[in-house]
């Protein structure tokens, strides 16, 4: 039996992930869809499995393919309990799809909240890192509520740069809590 505050850990990251995730669709669908490389693989699929958070997020027990792990033709057959780097990944297709500089930025940032929302979940530890189920019990759950709730504000940010097309100072002082480089 989980206790209350891993529940509500668990609602809040899915709610994080699939607002990344419709952000990130929206500034990639076009790239992806005429692509013909596969970016995803099975080792990386691999991680969802091992890690006792992500594996309760979704809830698969298997990977659909040895081969391409959750990758089907749909794109990946995960709602949410991706791993981080499925975020954090960009083809150089996509970068120079994005308008400018910072839409690469604020693209990179975007992909980087899920695995900045699980950072120190217990001691240095990322959430997804953590391999034995009985400590998501001990987590560091104040930081990781604070964490989540900046991530969430990077979202609207980011949300709202997208509609508005500008980045006032104070958003960009916030989003700049996550660094990206060009190469990132």
């Amino acid at each position: 039996m989980m206790n209350s505050r891993l529940n509500h850990l668990l609602e809040e990251y899915a709610d994080l992930e699939r607002g990344v995730q419709g952000l990130i669709s929206a500034q990639c669908r076009e790239t992806c869809e005429l692509c013909t490389a596969r970016c995803c693989r099975a080792d990386i699929c691999e991680e969802a499995l091992d890690s006792p958070f992500l594996q309760t997020l979704h809830g698969h027990t298997e990977l659909e393919s040895d081969r391409c792990g959750f990758l089907t033709e749909y794109g990946c057959s995960l709602e949410i309990g991706r791993p981080p780097v499925c975020y954090e990944f960009f083809c150089e297709e996509i970068l120079e799809s994005q308008p400018d500089e910072l839409h690469r930025d604020v693209l990179r940032i975007l992909g980087r909240l899920p695995a900045f929302a699980g950072e120190q979940a217990h001691g240095k530890t990322h959430l997804v890192e953590i391999m034995q189920e009985d400590r998501l019990e001990k987590l560091n759950f104040q930081t990781l509520e604070k964490r989540l709730h900046q991530s969430f504000r990077m979202l609207e940010i980011i949300r709202t740069f997208y509609i508005e097309g500008t980045l006032p100072e104070d958003a960009c002082k916030t989003l700049r809590q996550i660094p990206v480089s060009a190469g990132a």
